[in-house]
């Protein structure tokens, strides 16, 4: 198991309580035809030397690509067989959060591959070369929640060591706003438990 080393925090204030339309750097809260690869916020190499370039590309170009490609195809499938559904046509933000109704036959599928377009979606938002500042409001709620900046620290990087085999580890509200730390096994994602994720990071 290799844990990377860059562990960076969205800037972003998430003050509200409800989940929101979608993350930055990705369609994931929008009904897309075909949903694109994101773009990275920033060049290969930009990481290193916390993540290499090869790393990089690794990740993006082949595996996150290729579960943008498999959910695309899934979807297109699915909506084929089921025209006019508007479950089977919204966005993949709302079929993982109900991943539960969609057919047997794709639900699968789904869960690995828009799991996968999507965990790494804000994967990717989460990091930045020139690291980041925390918002004050999330600094505020981490400390409410955890009692100091570094007992938060302390917590994540234990549940991110003791983490079996791959998956995440992630920093989420609750649906009352209370930040929790809690890990996916694969390409799981949180929104599938009603949770709204803003700190993540991948462990393979």
């Amino acid at each position: 198991m290799e844990i990377a080393k860059v562990l960076c925090l969205l800037t972003m204030a998430v003050s509200s309580l409800r989940f929101v339309a979608s993350w930055p750097y990705d369609d994931s809260g929008f009904s897309k035809d075909t949903y694109l690869l994101p773009a990275l916020p920033y060049g290969y190499g930009a990481l290193e030397p916390h993540m290499d370039e090869a790393t990089v590309k690794v990740h993006h170009q082949g595996h996150h690509a290729a579960y943008t490609a498999k959910m695309n195809a899934a979807l297109k499938q699915w909506r084929s067989e089921a025209a006019g559904d508007k479950f089977a046509n919204s966005s993949i933000l709302n079929i993982l959060q109900k991943l539960s109704h969609v057919p047997e036959k794709y639900r699968m599928t789904l869960r690995n591959n828009g799991g996968g377009y999507f965990n790494h979606a804000i994967y990717w938002a989460c990091m930045s070369p020139k690291g980041a500042r925390i918002s004050p409001g999330l600094e505020k709620d981490i400390k409410d929640n955890f009692g100091t900046y570094e007992n938060f620290k302390e917590q994540f990087t234990a549940k991110s060591l003791s983490l079996f085999g791959s998956g995440y580890v992630w920093l989420s509200r609750d649906q009352d706003g209370k930040l929790i730390i809690s890990t996916t096994a694969n390409q799981d994602s949180p929104v599938t438990e009603r949770l709204h994720p803003i700190l993540v990071i991948d462990i393979w």
